[in-house]
């Protein structure tokens, strides 16, 4: 199916924050029928109904940038699987839903970068989740790209895997062998390219593995899976209900069933044109796996995707 019409929304979620509500969202016509099976799936019908424009679910705010992060998971000693409250960012990114101009951006933040964390010195970016948690890992990505941030999202991945369980699992081409083990962070990804039926641990191995390979190769992997969740579901509208409240889940409860409701209905309306993704721009450098931030680049990365406004058209928009 062309990846194009109301889905195309997910993009910018589903690229780096491994498909919210993939299929859906894409499915709202269809969802119709399940309304009273799922709290979420209610507030989306009472909206649409009545013509609730996403600023006054938002107090008033003409949009609002959410930085998703997706963060390493650790064992207990019992070797239970959990994802530490404090673990470093497997995964960054900052998504500015744009009500008033209808556009939906997304710049994800390379985990690489080094920045100067207060208390900390210089570090890579991805452990500022590490060293303060949600607060510090949003004063550092609101200092990199000069804008506010509205509200902060830690993925969880054991709702992602169920999630996928939930649509009996999909389908995706793999083009080359994804093989990687970290005991430490008990992540085992063993995938044989070709055609490949994967579940909900093996598709969260899908979407993060970044073994040897570049972030934009990994965010093309997440737009296949986006793709492949939403036939998934597409072929069992009866899980629609299930899928919306582990997506929920999945986004650790930070966007309640009314916020994600005027998201869903706003993003129907927002087209093809109007949804870019970048990524923060940097440099290399001799010795040391730490990237430096470009900050010419990032400027005319923040106006081309519409954080900031181009030079001589007012000051950058930080509210």
């Amino acid at each position: 199916m062309a990846d194009s019409g109301k889905p195309m929304w997910i993009k910018i979620f589903g690229w780096t924050g491994y498909g919210l509500l993939c299929g859906a969202f894409g499915l709202a016509g269809t969802a119709m029928g399940f309304l009273g099976k799922s709290p979420f799936l209610s507030e989306m019908g009472k909206q649409y109904f009545a013509g609730t424009r996403p600023q006054e679910v938002f107090n008033d705010r003409g949009h609002i940038n959410i930085l998703i992060l997706g963060c390493d998971e650790d064992r207990t000693k019992g070797g239970k699987r959990i994802t530490n409250p404090n673990a470093r960012s497997d995964m960054m990114m900052v998504a500015k839903v744009d009500f008033d101009h209808k556009r939906i951006s997304g710049i994800s933040i390379p985990r690489d970068l080094e920045v100067s964390l207060p208390g900390h010195g210089r570090s890579k970016i991805n452990a500022s989740h590490a060293f303060g948690g949600k607060l510090l890992a949003k004063q550092a990505a609101e200092e990199v790209l000069d804008i506010t941030i509205d509200k902060v999202v830690v993925l969880n991945f054991k709702a992602f895997q169920e999630m996928v369980d939930l649509v009996g699992g999909i389908d995706v081409f793999v083009k080359r062998n994804l093989t990687y083990h970290d005991r430490a962070g008990d992540l085992s990804i063993e995938i044989k390219s070709g055609r490949q039926h994967l579940d909900g641990h093996d598709a969260m191995g899908y979407v993060r593995y970044r073994h040897r390979d570049s972030d934009f190769a990994r965010q093309d992997r997440q737009k296949e899976f986006m793709l492949a969740f939403k036939e998934a579901v597409k072929k069992d509208p009866t899980v629609i209900s299930a899928v919306a409240e582990k997506a929920v889940e999945m986004m650790g409860n930070e966007i309640n069933d009314q916020e994600m409701a005027a998201l869903a209905l706003f993003a129907q309306r927002v087209g093809n044109d109007n949804i870019k993704m970048g990524m923060v721009p940097t440099f290399e450098q001799r010795y040391s796996s730490n990237l430096l931030l470009d900050p010419v680049g990032l400027q005319k990365e923040l106006v081309k995707l519409h954080f900031r406004r181009a030079p001589g058209k007012l000051s950058a928009d930080r509210s």
